[in-house]
C-alpha cells in the first residue's frame, strides 16, 4: 500500500513541476519573482505555530533558518534553469544528482570511504543526469553550471534540515526553516531592481486565471509535502526514495503528450533522438536510485 501511495505521490509532484514550468515560461513569471511568493505564501503555515511551539536551543535554530535560506537560493536556481529549459530534462537532472552531493557531503562529513552500492549507483548517476542534460553541440554552458549548483544547493538544504531536525520537533523547525527562507528574500523589496521584477509582472496576452494557478500550485505542492511526510513516517524511508524515479516516468509522459496535444502549456523537443535520449537516460536515473536506496 505505501508503495502505491508513494507512486501517486511522485505523481502529483510531476503535476506540480509542469505547473512551475507554465507559469515560468508562458506566463512569463520571473524566477525571482516566482521563489519570493512561493516561498512567502509558505509562511501562511504559521498560523499553526501555536500549537507545536516548543523551545529549542539557539544553535538549532539557526541551523533550521540557515537551511530555510538555502532553500530560498535553491529554488532561486532551480527556477532560472527550469526557466531556460525543459522540465523534463532539469527535474531529472536536478534530483537525480542530488543523491550523487549526498554521497559527497557525507564523505565529508564522516571522513569515510565510498562502499560498492554507492559507487555502482554513481555509475549510473552522473552518466544518466549528463544524457539527461545533453543538447547537441552544447556541454559545459551555464545553463548546465545552474543545474549542478542547483542539485549541490538542494543537497545542502537536505543536509542542514536533517542536522536542524535531529531529536527536535520536526514540525517547530519546519516553521522557524520557512521563517529562514523568507527572511533571505525580504531584503530584496529594499533594492529598487528586484522589488520592481518582483511587485510588476511582465504584461502577457491572455494571463487571466494566473493568480488562481499559482495559489492551487502552492496548495498542490504543500499538501504533496504533507503526503510525503505522512508517508515517510509509516513507510520505509529507503523505498520511498527509491520510487521517486517514477516522477521522472510522468514527468517525460506528460511532457511528451503535452508537446504533441498542448504546446501552449508545454513546448518540448520530441524528435526521435531526443526521446531516446531522455528514455535512456530515465532508465539510467532510475536503476541508479533503486541500487542507492534499496
Amino acid at each position: 500500500m505505501v508503495i502505491l501511495l508513494s507512486i501517486f505521490q511522485y505523481f502529483l509532484q510531476t503535476v506540480t513541476d509542469v505547473m512551475d514550468k507554465f507559469l515560468i515560461s508562458k506566463r512569463k513569471i520571473e524566477p525571482v519573482n516566482y521563489t519570493f511568493y512561493t516561498v512567502v505564501t509558505g509562511l501562511v503555515l504559521l498560523i499553526a505555530w501555536p500549537w507545536f511551539f516548543a523551545r529549542e536551543s539557539p544553535g538549532y535554530i539557526l541551523l533550521a533558518m540557515l537551511s530555510g535560506a538555502v532553500f530560498s537560493l535553491a529554488m532561486y536556481v532551480f527556477y532560472v534553469a527550469l526557466q531556460d529549459g525543459e522540465v523534463s530534462r532539469v527535474v531529472p537532472f536536478v534530483y537525480g544528482l542530488v543523491p550523487l552531493f549526498d554521497i559527497v557531503f557525507g564523505l565529508i562529513d564522516h571522513k569515510a570511504f565510498l562502499t560498492v552500492t554507492e559507487i555502482a549507483a554513481l555509475c549510473l548517476l552522473i552518466p544518466g543526469a549528463l544524457l539527461m542534460g545533453h543538447k547537441k553541440g552544447q556541454y559545459l554552458t551555464k545553463h548546465v553550471g545552474l543545474k549542478v549548483l542547483a542539485a549541490m544547493l538542494l543537497s545542502l538544504y537536505y543536509v542542514l534540515w536533517f542536522a536542524a531536525s535531529h531529536g527536535q520537533p520536526v514540525i517547530n523547525n519546519l516553521m522557524w526553516n520557512r521563517v529562514g527562507a523568507a527572511i533571505v528574500l525580504l531584503p530584496l523589496l529594499f533594492f529598487t531592481a528586484p522589488r520592481r521584477k518582483i511587485l510588476h509582472a511582465e504584461k502577457v496576452e491572455d494571463k487571466g486565471h494566473t493568480a488562481f494557478l499559482f495559489i492551487f500550485k502552492q496548495l498542490l505542492g504543500g499538501a504533496t509535502f504533507v503526503f510525503l511526510s505522512y508517508l515517510l513516517a509509516i513507510g520505509p524511508v529507503s523505498v520511498i526514495n527509491a520510487l521517486q524515479g517514477f516522477r521522472y516516468v510522468f514527468l517525460f509522459l506528460i511532457a511528451l503528450f503535452l508537446s504533441k496535444k498542448g504546446r501552449h502549456i508545454l513546448d518540448e523537443d520530441v524528435n526521435g533522438q531526443a526521446v531516446k535520449e531522455k528514455v535512456l537516460a530515465i532508465i539510467l536515473i532510475f536503476v541508479g536510485t533503486l541500487i542507492l536506496f534499496i
